[in-house]
């Protein structure tokens, strides 16, 4: 028996290295091919995202905590008339949105290609930042209403509200312009104001008290402040604060939504009245 397979691997010795080799050679590659071709991309793109949001969190979210506050204090004070007799509130509610949209605007451009829904993290804040523009532009909220021309005729057309971002920038498209430089650019150039022709006509029937624009306005707000919390969860850029308003959105179905989802942000009985700052006036939050 011992004759037997001493003979045996003498005789197959050769291919049984072959064999070894080959093995050897295709569990390499595989083990190359996942650690490089697989895993130091993964990594890569996770921690170029985490770069990337880093570099943004202050800027997005308090431009998100400004046009969430001016969201507040627009519906909170509808029947006021101010935003068709004060071109100031007209102006800085425009710039409110558009310094927002700008922000977006950026990130989009800085991401680029980067695969950042590939991750967890990637996946929630894509969630999140996308969110206002859910609410402003799609029939999400809406699925309940036998009234979708109505719905309709209220949305912001998505690829607008990128236009927006894309035109508020500045001349190195990195940051959005100045209120200054913006207000004056709004009032001297007809072309701009094109630009933001849907979203002024959107304020106009807000303040007009249009049941399905408030319900937006009061759902982008909401999603405002779940962005602002997703990316400052300790309050440590704007104060925590639980989402506004559900007492007046006009249709019951989307504060249900609103409700579902974000429980974590529901407002406490205690908290539930307006503030005075939001009843202060026209100005600019």
């Amino acid at each position: 028996m011992t004759d037997w397979l001493t003979r045996s691997f003498q005789q197959y010795s050769v291919l049984w290295i072959l064999l070894s080799s080959l093995m050897g050679g295709i569990i390499g590659a595989g083990v190359k091919f996942f650690f490089e071709d697989l895993l130091r991309p993964f990594f890569g793109a996770r921690r170029a995202t985490s770069v990337t949001v880093r570099k943004y969190t202050t800027p997005l979210v308090r431009s998100a905590e400004s046009l969430e506050r001016r969201i507040n204090n627009f519906v909170r004070n509808i029947g006021e008339d101010w935003y068709e007799s004060s071109p100031y509130y007209r102006s800085s509610s425009i710039y409110t949105f558009a310094n927002f949209l700008a922000w977006v605007r950026s990130i989009e451009e800085e991401f680029g290609f980067l695969p950042y829904e590939s991750s967890r993290f990637g996946k929630r804040f894509n969630r999140r930042l996308y969110g206002p523009f859910k609410a402003l532009s799609s029939f999400s909220y809406f699925g309940w209403s036998k009234d979708p021309a109505a719905v309709d005729a209220s949305q912001l057309p998505r690829l607008m509200l990128s236009a927006m971002g894309e035109v508020a920038l500045d001349q190195e498209g990195k940051a959005p312009l100045s209120f200054s430089s913006f207000a004056v650019a709004h009032e001297r150039d007809a072309q701009l104001r094109r630009w933001f022709a849907d979203l002024d006509a959107f304020l106009q029937h807000a303040a007009q008290g249009d049941p399905y624009v408030v319900d937006r306005l009061i759902a982008a707000g909401a999603n405002l402040r779940a962005l602002i919390t997703f990316l400052d969860p300790g309050g440590a850029l704007v104060p925590r604060r639980r989402i506004s308003n559900l007492e007046l959105v006009p249709h019951a179905e989307v504060a249900d939504q609103l409700r579902t989802d974000f429980p974590e942000l529901l407002p406490k009985a205690a908290r539930s009245g307006i503030s005075r700052s939001d009843r202060a006036g026209p100005v600019d939050q």
